[in-house]
């Protein structure tokens, strides 16, 4: 039997739906003992070693075992094995490792836009997959991908962790008890500040080839968020977007932070040795493939964009305003849900150049009724506790509740076509329907 607890979470009578909340981590009342899953991982990472590497083996070595890592880079995947912290074999070929180590599931944390070379490959061979978002960066492969799925019978995992975080599964409640009655439309900024947006505009991400730019990279985790929220899916999209700050517009450029001669004026300028993980990942092996880490976010190459807007409409005709604007002085989102019976603000804060007593705020508005502010869930952690929840829900089995069933490649194809859509949208200067992408 279900019922909603007092912090807004669903709970089921008898599990471990809700959980426990010790410190900044949601863990699973009961743990029931299972056998260990052999995993591999391709592409070594910073997402890879930390997220997906360091932090399962510490955390689930009775129930994790690591048989392989691959890197297209021999000197960042042997970075990786120390960083983690394993004593497993190494590979720079994907196909080899699944031969020799045959694991039972694999881990894809490589460039966006190889996502699903090696998610076909993996089910080809029998593996079960776990992908971070985006699933994939194209339609086409959008297909091919759900087509492999289907025809090997094995299963997709799209690593959606906002779901996870208990302030957005009290949102979803809300929701979905009827409180503000039917969303009509839900207005959405997400904002990135001019440290972690800039980040993204160093890296391969700054190359649509790369990332399939930021509607693709960084909003398909804003898209699964509203898709479930709604419980409906993306029908057509309408997208603007630009380059304002960053590429082409620097009154100068170079290649790199280290060696730039600008780096005195540059506001931008970042020195990657100062964080000694990501020195060892990638400065340390760029020798191999000349990848910058601290790349220049003024490169002439920049084919992305930086400022971006959106209407989305849903199958269950409700609406979507969202933006995205990558060089903000804050980091977080508002996000609104506009009902027939009221309406639910939620305010994120993640950073600021002010002190926020909580790291989320909301207020319910009833028509004709009471406005409340809500005590909203201030959970620590990674994405504000979703990361923990996600990988007791992967690796522990924890029962969280039907509504935080692991998001499934179908997730992960109506999140990343939402963006795909978008990004269709500019470069064509159309609407443009999700079923003339892919038929689902």
């Amino acid at each position: 039997m279900k019922k909603v607890d007092r912090r807004g979470f669903v709970t089921t009578a008898g599990t471990a739906a809700a959980g426990l909340l010790l410190g900044s981590r949601i863990v699973p009342a009961v743990v029931t003992p299972l056998e260990r899953l052999s995993y591999a991982i391709i592409g070594t990472g910073h997402r890879a070693t930390g997220m997906w590497g360091k932090d399962i083996a510490e955390r689930y070595k009775d129930v994790v075992e690591f048989v392989g890592l691959c890197d297209k880079n021999p000197l960042r995947v042997e970075a990786g094995k120390k960083l983690i912290g394993v004593d497993c074999l190494t590979f720079t070929d994907f196909d080899k490792m699944l031969d020799t180590t045959k694991p039972q599931t694999v881990m894809v944390t490589t460039v966006d836009s190889t996502h699903h070379i090696f998610i076909k490959r993996a089910l080809e061979k029998g593996v079960n997959v776990i992908t971070e978002k985006p699933m994939v960066t194209d339609a086409k492969d959008c297909q091919s991908v759900l087509a492999a799925e289907k025809k090997h019978g094995r299963n997709i995992i799209v690593t959606f962790n906002y779901r996870y975080a208990p302030k957005h599964e009290k949102i979803k409640n809300i929701i979905a008890s009827g409180e503000i009655g039917k969303v009509t439309s839900v207005d959405f900024a997400w904002y990135l500040d001019t440290r972690h947006g800039a980040d993204y505009f160093r890296r391969w991400h700054r190359l649509k080839s790369g990332g399939g730019s930021l509607w693709v990279h960084k909003a398909t985790h804003h898209f699964a968020l509203i898709n479930w929220f709604l419980a409906a899916d993306p029908v057509e999209v309408t997208a603007y977007g630009a380059l304002n700050v960053y590429g082409k517009n620097g009154a100068f450029r170079h290649t790199n932070c280290r060696s730039c001669p600008h780096k005195t004026k540059c506001p931008f300028y970042w020195d990657v040795t100062k964080d000694a993980r990501l020195t060892k990942l990638y400065s340390e092996c760029e020798s191999f493939d000349g990848y910058n880490r601290d790349g220049c976010v003024y490169k002439d190459d920049v084919d992305i964009y930086d400022t971006m807007s959106a209407i989305v409409r849903y199958s269950n005709g409700s609406s979507l305003a969202y933006s995205l604007n990558a060089a903000m002085p804050i980091e977080g989102y508002r996000l609104a849900f506009n009902g027939t019976k009221g309406r639910l603000e939620v305010r994120d804060y993640e950073r600021q150049p002010w002190d926020a007593p909580r790291n989320s705020t909301a207020f319910l508005s009833k028509n004709f009724g009471k406005h409340e502010e809500l005590d909203m869930p201030q959970v620590g952690g990674g994405h504000f506790g979703g990361d923990d929840r996600l990988r007791e829900t992967i690796f522990r089995k924890a029962d969280f509740g039907e509504h935080l069933r692991l998001p499934s490649a179908r997730a992960g194809a109506m999140s990343c076509l939402t963006g795909i859509a978008a990004r269709t949208s500019i470069e064509q200067q159309r609407p443009v329907k999700i079923n003339e992408l892919v038929k689902i």
